[in-house]
């Protein structure tokens, strides 16, 4: 095969790759970004249950003991922490990958050798 064959091949091939690893990449931000979501969801949750047990206390009560509301939520605020921790390193990691998106775009056409186009003319003139 001709050397201008092999690396036309050789640079479909890197473009090739390249495209795999930008979709990869693409998808792996598009997981992040839905467990991000799902996590939102989540402390939207304990958020209400942090609004329902609050509420329950006063309608028992008439009054709201910063004590017992505080026993009745702490496991819902660990939750509530736990979710915005984990949150922030998901945010981190897409901000990373958004950031890495360095592509190469180069002339699949280019012609690196202007020796091999010099032998193509001899060859030409040989015939």
């Amino acid at each position: 095969m001709s050397p201008n064959f092999d690396n036309l091949v050789n640079k479909g091939k890197g473009f090739l790759k390249q495209a795999a690893d930008q979709t990869t990449r693409i998808a792996k931000i598009g997981k992040l970004n839905t467990n991000v979501l799902t996590l939102r969801s989540e402390k939207g949750r304990h958020l209400q249950t942090i609004g329902l047990r609050t509420y329950t206390l006063f309608t028992e009560n008439s009054k709201i003991d910063g004590v017992v509301l505080q026993e009745k939520v702490r496991d819902e605020i660990a939750q509530i922490e736990r979710i915005e921790g984990r949150v922030k390193e998901l945010e981190e990691e897409i901000a990373e990958l958004r950031a890495n998106t360095h592509v190469d775009v180069t002339d699949v056409t280019d012609d690196d050798d202007d020796d091999d186009e010099e032998e193509h003319e001899k060859s030409d003139k040989d015939k």
